[in-house]
């Protein structure tokens, strides 16, 4: 029977642990730092027979995976926290949401102990139901890591042999997820006191319902190309307009300032005349000024 040890035991770990109680054939431990402080830690526990070590070395070693499920911005003393328990042979499954390079240093200390690191990155909501739960998933055995969940049906997706590139697509798909987020916070924030909010949003299916979501992006790509001085100056009056309503435009400030740096560097001059480019072609020349830029 596999052993695996939660590193943290919030809201994700806890799901995870249900549904593979539920698959059976696993133990289960964990060690949160806020164990001690929090009931609900305990109550988790309890509910997926999961059990309560002392600390993080112990419960490194007596797991044969450990999963680190931390809040992002202790991803790396987390592993730091464990290493003095990781021995050879051992899997770490990191399932933070954290950069590449977050994870490279993981791996790399990780590694050096003769244990593998595995990069996860889970790409929704976290669930007991691992069949609906996708999971991307990098690093030299990440497929035999992806072996020992097999009884819960999990759904990884191996992307590379390289620790970090799971992360890598988890953090340039939230730039559109969590960026929506902001953007959408920050437009209804402006439209809600004066009541045009369900007016604003029943003209996005009008512009928008034509397009799937990847469509959507590439067809502003393409467009931003010809038309991207004037959306920028543009985004300044939404800027202003946002003020005059007591509303800080922190997204429309910044993208102004994105639309306005390839602009000024001559994005448009040539692709001006004619149909719309393709977008891959932007891209190609939005690199090609980024590098000059650096």
């Amino acid at each position: 029977m596999t052993t695996i040890g939660f590193l943290g035991f919030g809201e994700a770990a806890s799901y995870l642990a249900e549904g593979l109680g539920l698959a059976g054939g696993t133990g289960m431990l964990t060690y949160d730092i806020a164990q001690d402080a929090s009931p609900l830690i305990r109550e988790r526990a309890a509910r997926t027979g999961t059990t309560v070590v002392d600390g993080p070395v112990e419960l490194a070693r007596a797991a044969d995976v450990v999963v680190s499920a931390v809040v992002c911005t202790q991803a790396g003393a987390a592993v730091d926290s464990i290493l003095d328990g990781v021995s050879a042979g051992m899997f770490v499954l990191d399932i933070n949401s954290v950069s590449p390079g977050v994870k490279a240093r993981n791996a790399e200390f990780v590694e050096a102990r003769g244990a593998s690191y595995v990069d996860v990155a889970v790409m929704s909501n976290a669930s007991a139901d691992f069949a609906r739960l996708p999971m991307l998933i990098a690093g030299p055995r990440a497929a035999e890591a992806a072996g020992l969940f097999a009884p819960a049906q999990p759904r990884m997706t191996v992307v590379s042999d390289v620790p970090g590139e799971a992360a890598r697509i988890k953090m340039f798909r939230s730039a559109f997820v969590k960026g929506l987020e902001a953007l959408s916070l920050e437009a209804m924030m402006a439209c809600y006191p004066s009541g045009v909010h369900e007016k604003v949003l029943a003209s996005f299916e009008e512009t928008f319902g034509q397009y799937s979501f990847p469509e959507l992006v590439k067809h502003l790509i393409e467009r931003h190309a010809v038309h991207g001085a004037r959306r920028g100056d543009e985004l300044v009056q939404v800027g202003d307009s946002l003020r005059e309503v007591g509303v800080e435009p922190i997204m429309a400030s910044a993208g102004a300032k994105r639309m306005h740096w390839d602009v000024e560097r001559g994005l448009q001059a040539g692709f001006q005349g004619g149909d719309d480019p393709d977008w891959i072609d932007v891209l190609e020349k939005l690199d090609e000024l980024r590098r000059a830029e650096a």
